[in-house]
This record gives C-alpha cells, structure tokens and sequence, in this order.
C-alpha cells in the first residue's frame, strides 16, 4: 500500500523527462530537446525517484547509465507516453464513429418479416457495431427496455410504459386471410360481418397481434363460429391451407401466404409499427445510426406499396 501511494505522486511529464534522459544519456542534451532549464529537469526527476522510493540513473563522472529500477521501467514509461499520446485519436474515433455494442428486440409478427431482411444491410454499412437481435412479447420487450436490457424495442404501437419515448416507422395493413379457393376469395373487399359461421385463427394470448384481431373483428360486428389459439402465423397459415378457418394477418406476413388470398377489410385496418426506447437514455452512435436506418426502411416499403398502388 505505501508504494501504491508513492506511486500516485508522478506524473506523465516526469516520465516524459525520465524518457528523454534515456534516450539521449545526458540532462544538458535532454534539457536542451524539451526546451526547459537543466535543474528544473534534474528537481523533476528527483522527484519521481522519491515516488518511486529508488534511483533511476547512476551519476557519473563522465557519464549516466541507468539503474537496475531505471531498465525495468523503462520500457514501461515509453508504452505510456505513447498511449497518453494517442488518446486524442482514440477519442476522435470514439466520439464521431458508430461502434460498440447495440441491444434489439423485437416481436414474433415483426421480426422475421421486417426486422430480418434489414440486418445484412446495417452489418454491412456499421461493421463495428456489435449487434444483439433478441425476441419476445410486447410486454417481455417493453419491461426489458425499461431496466435497460435492450436499447430499442420494434413493436406495435401503442405501448403502455412511463418513460418511453414511441416512434411510428410504418402503417402496417391487416388484411382477411382466406384458403384460395374460399367462397370470397374473389372479392376485392370484405365486410367482416359476412362471416359469422367462421371459425377465427387468431395467436395466443399475450401477442399483441391478437389484441388487435379482435378489435378488428368487434369494430366489424363479425361474430365467429368459434376460436383456435395457436403460437404463431405460421401454423395459423396451415391450418387456413387446411380449410380449419381464417385469420386477420398483417400485410407483412404476405410471403407466407401460398394457397391464401390476404383480402381487404372493410373498415379498412391497420396496425402501427414503431420502435420504443428509454427517454432518459443516453444515445449512442450506434443507437441513432440504428434508429435511422430503421426510418429509411421505413420510407422505401412506403414509397414501394405507393408505387404498387
């Protein structure tokens, strides 16, 4: 403990001067290339052979050559200075480029079919972020974003949470999934009270996507035959392929859709997809150059399904 203390007492300077009269074996000459008066040299290193509690140079007659402690040190003192010198440059990279670790998460009906296709393309333009992808419920993602587990959640809006700041990306459209070969699958539109003797797919409790299904459904004063629960769009899918019944799917889910017509509703629906991060925060490069990448994935599928239109 006392040679920690005394080890606190010099400084980068006194290495600089230790260095310097290494290198050139003389105080005059050292003196004269840091351009200060030689005993103002001589007291500086003085005083870093009192911290050190150990003499760094013998003094000659005609010559320094420096101690046992002073070799050891040596190289040790030079990889310093050199640090000390390159840390305005590390600093520049750290601040202005887009690096370091970013949390996502997102929703199982948003994940696979939005979030998915975009990662190749962030990894490619900020290859010094090191991305961590996760998924859960809307609830799951909210609760970790709030003990900042993750930095950005990719959800259905709204979201329920203090402290959250919400960014709608896109509309999202939900369309009727029917089999091909059902008796509306020719309709361009579809009024949802034509289907009260349906038996209605919808996901399990605690996706968002159900919430919304049904209130889709009560808006349209559809009355179902009955329900089935399943985890996820997927099986939803087969089991309409099967003729087990429709669903109420959002529009990015389409490719999954063969053998299926994705109809429009009337009233027409749609859900809010967005992202959701902690307000108070602090936003990283990476974070923002996220986020905006997300905005102009965003912009391109809405200029893509206006062109479409």
């Amino acid at each position: 403990m006392a040679n920690a203390t005394r080890l606190r007492g010099f400084d980068l300077r006194q290495l600089e001067y230790f260095c310097a009269v290494a290198r050139t074996g003389s105080f005059t000459k050292a003196a004269k290339e840091l351009g200060i008066a030689q005993p103002s040299l001589s007291e500086q290193i003085a005083r870093l052979e009192d911290s050190l509690g150990a003499a760094l140079f013998e003094r000659l007659i005609r010559r320094i050559e420096l101690t046992p402690v002073g070799v050891a040190i040596l190289g040790k003192a030079q990889a310093l200075l050199e640090d000390a010198a390159a840390l305005p440059d590390y600093f520049e990279r750290a601040r202005d480029g887009v690096h370091g670790p970013l949390r996502v998460g997102a929703i199982p009906t948003i994940l696979p079919y939005f979030l998915a296709p975009l990662l190749k393309g962030f990894i490619a333009r900020f290859p010094d972020v090191d991305l961590h992808v996760r998924e859960g419920t809307t609830a799951e993602l909210v609760g970790q974003v709030l003990d900042g587990m993750i930095e950005v959640a990719i959800v259905s809006l709204p979201v329920e949470g203090a402290g959250l700041v919400m960014k709608e990306l896109f509309r999202d459209p939900l369309r009727l999934a029917v089999r091909e070969d059902h008796p509306l699958a020719s309709a361009e539109k579809v009024h949802l009270r034509r289907l009260c003797e349906e038996r209605l797919l919808i996901l399990k409790d605690g996706h968002c996507l159900r919430d919304e299904t049904l209130s889709v459904c009560d808006r349209g004063r559809a009355r179902f035959a009955g329900q089935f629960e399943a985890d996820q769009v997927l099986t939803i899918f087969e089991l309409i392929r099967a003729g087990f019944g429709v669903s109420i799917v959002p529009e990015m889910v389409r490719g999954l859709s063969q053998g299926c017509r994705l109809l429009e509703i009337e009233p027409k629906a749609s859900r809010r997809i967005g992202y959701v991060r902690l307000e108070r925060r602090y936003l990283s490069k990476a974070h923002q150059s996220f986020t905006e990448y997300l905005k102009e994935a965003a912009a391109g599928r809405q200029r893509d399904g206006a062109a479409r239109r």
